[in-house]
């Protein structure tokens, strides 16, 4: 049986927190691999690309052979909610078991209730992971606005430790070469408006890019009924309100 543990996230940036969630589920499962899968979304100018950069920085410094069974993929997702069932649905070997790996404050969230319906068919086991705070419990809005500052004592301070000095300036050095341009605060509303919560408000609005699984009140805004149970959530909820943003 194929055992995976899934991690997916904004990651923007990286930091030792988000790491070290990585290194804890392929230390404390029996996974053969940890998928760590990065959204596209850009977080104040912080891009899918950079955040791929940086944690394969982290992963392949680490003198750790835990962090070998550590995978990073970047998704075409913006939603970490979609990316998981999007992952048992279409990526799951059939009779795998999946691990889904979450912080211990969002243990009560019901965001994945529905996984059985997507797993049972396939004969996937599934088991929720509740991942103890790492490092400090500094968010990824908090790096940001260390590197909007020019803050660089405080950014390397939440990145993995095993880094070297030289390894500590490559980090600084991807994160602060970014455009000042890419901070402009009308950055979060365009956005938003290009996002599938926005066009899917709208009455006459263009909808090519609202993904499939919206459809299925799963990934993006989800109210219940249909799939569902509980109350409504969105996955702005999981990404700024967790600790994996």
């Amino acid at each position: 049986m194929e055992k995976i543990a899934l991690l997916p996230g904004g990651f923007k940036p990286p930091h030792a927190g988000h790491y070290n969630m990585a290194k804890w589920l392929a230390s404390k499962t029996d996974a053969d691999t940890v998928i760590v899968k990065i959204g596209v979304r850009i977080r104040d100018g912080i891009n899918r690309e950079v955040s791929l950069k940086l944690w394969d920085l982290y992963r392949s410094t680490d003198p750790d052979p835990i962090s070998n069974k550590i995978t990073v993929i970047a998704s075409n997702s913006s939603s970490p909610v979609q990316d998981v069932y999007d992952f048992i649905e279409n990526e799951a070997p059939e009779k795998s078991k999946i691990y889904l790996g979450i912080g211990e404050k969002d243990a009560d969230d019901k965001r994945y209730d529905n996984i059985g319906k997507f797993a049972e068919p396939k004969e996937i086991e599934y088991e929720i992971k509740e991942v103890p705070p790492q490092a400090g419990g500094v968010s990824g809005t908090e790096m940001r606005n260390f590197i909007k500052k020019g803050d660089k004592e405080n950014f390397l301070k939440y990145i993995p430790d095993h880094l070297s000095e030289s390894n500590k300036e490559k980090a600084w050095e991807l994160v602060s070469s970014i455009s000042e341009d890419l901070y402009n605060p009308e950055d979060k509303v365009l956005d938003y408006m290009r996002s599938s919560e926005y066009k899917a408000g709208m009455p006459d609005g263009p909808k090519d890019d609202i993904p499939r699984a919206y459809k299925y009140k799963r990934g993006g805004m989800y109210t219940g009924g249909g799939m569902g149970f509980g109350g409504m959530y969105e996955s702005k909820y999981y990404l700024d309100n967790s600790n994996i943003q």
